[in-house]
């Protein structure tokens, strides 16, 4: 068991080499962490697919004849090459405005896919950044086990020695082996949670699982950024945008679908070129009719959807109506969840302060029970509950740390700090 401490401390001080700041963390996830990459290029591939399908939208309907005729008629002394015309180009655009509204809806689309990326992006952001925290918590819990374990080892020898001289009982010594013991499996069992928080923001930032990552232990409980430009009036919620993108498609929808005797316009253009015959026995050539191009304007009716025209345009309205709802709602949850944050954040902040002040009042306690110990006016149980005691507020206060920062960062979230940041 004695050789555990060891290795686990040689392993904890070579992370603690270059220990990683957040900003360092954050910009690591934005090249490396693969969540984010899917995103990014799956906003990628839906700008390409809708770039794609424009030009497919807008690229008319071409067709190409090229013709040529070669007669050979040796009884009647005919040898002829002809081409009457040399080619024919016809192009047809259907339903001219419609495609207008198709073209408007796309790039509807697109910004929703930027916005639906971003916010993917922002939700991996705000998970590094609670494994930041949460590996530092880690990191902090298993440096206070391993100076109670420093601390009861040591006094171990000093019970032992007091034992060989006779001040103290054997039922002492047994005190202080025992809590040895339990000081040992508290110092493994964080060591576990040690490992398993690395791993985890090892798999976020992009780094090898098992690498010996270390962050800055210490927890500010300073806000980052400006918490004071956290307001109302720059609540800027990915939801509610992406919302009200799909309020603009709505309304393009219902346009397009009051617009449908437009959409039963067609361009088309014909264009015939020069033809030529040719003549091998007389060589001698003659030109065919000359070029044609023919430029017209087509009307194409579906009866079944003029007829249904009316229900189509109610049916949009609705849709329309339910995305604006939809808005309102969400705005409304916006301002409400604004007000909560914010009330975390100040309530995490005092109960920090409050648990500050309870471990400078235990830290006095303890330094008055080693010496009560040092003066053997009080026994080795009792500066252990001391010690315990004070390494539980200690741990209390790295966790509601923890908490202000969490409420910080969700503050940063809703107007828009984090995936701007």
């Amino acid at each position: 068991m004695m050789c555990t401490i060891p290795l686990l401390i040689y392993d904890v001080a070579q992370a603690k080499d270059q220990p990683i700041s957040l900003e360092a963390a954050i910009d690591m996830a934005l090249k490396n962490n693969l969540n984010i990459q899917i995103a990014e290029n799956t906003k990628k591939q839906a700008i390409l697919s809708t770039k794609i399908d424009h030009f497919r939208l807008w690229a008319p309907q071409v067709t190409v004849k090229i013709d040529q005729v070669n007669t050979w008629k040796s009884k009647a002394s005919i040898y002829q090459i002809q081409s009457i015309p040399v080619f024919t180009l016809e192009w047809r655009l259907t339903s001219l405005f419609d495609k207008i509204f198709q073209a408007r809806i796309a790039g509807q689309n697109n910004a929703v896919c930027k916005l639906v990326a971003k916010k993917a992006v922002e939700n991996e952001l705000q998970e590094v950044v609670c494994r930041y925290y949460a590996l530092a918590l880690a990191q902090k819990k298993w440096a206070l086990s391993n100076n109670l374990m420093k601390l009861a080892t040591t006094r171990l020898k000093t019970e032992q020695e007091k034992l060989r001289v006779g001040l103290i009982s054997q039922i002492d010594c047994l005190d202080a082996q025992l809590a040895l013991k339990k000081v040992k499996l508290t110092l493994l069992e964080r060591q576990e949670v040690l490992k398993e928080k690395r791993r985890s923001f090892n798999i976020m930032v992009g780094k090898p699982l098992n690498e010996a990552t270390c962050v800055q232990s210490n927890i500010p409980i300073q806000p980052i950024w400006d918490i004071k430009a956290v307001g109302k009036e720059k609540a800027v919620d990915l939801d509610t945008a992406i919302q009200a993108k799909k309020v603009a498609i709505a309304a393009t929808n219902l346009s397009r679908a009051k617009a449908y005797p437009l959409a039963c316009f067609n361009l088309f253009n014909n264009f015939r070129s020069t033809g030529y015959s040719y003549d091998l026995k007389d060589k001698r050539s003659e030109e065919g009719k000359p070029s044609q191009c023919t430029v017209g304007i087509g009307i194409s009716i579906d009866i079944a959807t003029l007829l249904l025209l009316p229900a189509t345009v109610k049916k949009a309205k609705i849709a329309l109506h339910n995305a604006k709802f939809a808005l309102t709602q969400k705005k409304l949850a916006i301002e409400g969840g604004l007000e909560d944050k914010k009330w975390q954040y100040h309530h995490a902040l005092g109960a920090y302060k409050v648990v500050e002040a309870q471990l400078k009042i235990s830290k006095q306690k303890l330094t008055f029970v080693r010496e009560k110990y040092r003066l053997n006016r009080s026994k080795l149980l009792e500066l252990h509950e001391a010690e315990e005691d004070t390494q539980k507020i200690e741990i209390d206060l790295i966790e509601q740390a923890f908490k202000v920062k969490q409420t910080e960062f969700d503050l940063y979230r809703m107007v828009g700090m984090l995936h701007q940041g």
